[in-house]
């Protein structure tokens, strides 16, 4: 029996190990979609946004239909404001890079003021690039809205944006060292940059549904349990002070009432709490019949 359950826990797909390759699976997948949608280049702002997207959606417990589905989704939405975000960024990036590349190479002087001059706009340039596409998957705002927003988040939350930047530095030098890793690690470094967008953009989204609806349950229980309690409790008070030893002594309404009267009061499933309820109102009704 034992050895029967221990081959349960090793094949459940909710088993640690398990999920964790799955995560990695779905890096990897990632990763590929990410790579082959950039190719055109153009297209490049569109894919990391749909991989943004699909991240954040995993981190906030709201991908439901897969993450290569929310990638694709997001993908085709902001494919248009995607390339009218991502050229610019590419361009302007680029020519940052040429011309601190060809400061250096020409020496010292003035060209080393340049450089540095470069360097401090490039520096700036990327904080608003790490956050622009982030900011464009989980927001519908103008491409000039977005660019402020980014940069305006990037200098609040300064500590956040330089943890980022060195992760994305340190991947950039591990994929030098081992192309082979370029195949998951842009994966890997979006998937903990989504970890805390996901706490940047939180005071701006609503709350997962998910999350709503187990507020909703918690809040409806809490009432429900209230008036039940009020109307019901004086006449049981008696019987509950004397309480039972063994529940199969008491009539089946007050065994209900017992369990659910220790469930609400334990803090179980909200739910499991109603049911309970329903259960007794049933069973007292047959009583009183």
């Amino acid at each position: 029996m034992r050895k029967n359950d221990m081959i349960k826990k090793i094949f459940n797909v909710k088993n640690p190990f398990w999920q964790s390759m799955n995560t990695i699976f779905d890096l990897f997948v990632l990763n590929i979609l990410w790579l082959v949608c950039c190719l055109p280049v153009v297209t490049i702002g569109p894919a990391t946004t749909a991989a943004y997207y699909a991240l954040i959606q995993r981190v906030r417990g709201e991908d439901r239909i897969g993450i290569h589905k929310d990638f694709f989704y997001s993908f085709k939405e902001n494919l248009k404001p995607g390339i009218l975000l991502g050229l610019p960024l590419t361009a302007l990036g680029a020519f940052l890079l040429i011309d601190i590349w060809l400061c250096r190479r020409a020496g010292t002087g003035i060209y080393t003021f340049f450089m540095v001059f470069f360097a401090i706009i490039f520096i700036f340039w990327a904080f608003t690039t790490l956050y622009a596409f982030p900011v464009l998957a989980k927001f519908e705002r103008k491409t000039s809205q977005i660019l402020i927003w980014a940069f305006t988040l990037s200098l609040k939350n300064l500590t956040m944006t330089l943890t980022m930047m060195f992760v994305i530095i340190a991947a950039i030098w591990l994929c030098h060292l081992i192309p082979g890793l370029i195949f998951i690690m842009f994966g890997i470094v979006a998937q903990f940059n989504a970890s805390i967008f996901a706490v940047i953009f939180k005071p701006y989204l609503p709350k997962p549904f998910f999350m709503e609806e187990d507020d909703f349950m918690a809040n409806t229980a809490d009432e429900t349990y209230a008036s039940f309690y009020e109307g019901t409790y004086a006449s049981l008070s008696d019987k509950n002070n004397v309480g039972y030893s063994d529940k199969s002594e008491a009539s089946p309404a007050d065994k209900t009432y017992s369990d659910f009267d220790e469930a609400a009061f334990y803090g179980e499933d909200p739910e499991e709490v109603a049911r309970l309820l329903k259960e007794y109102e049933t069973t007292q009704s047959h009583a009183d019949f």
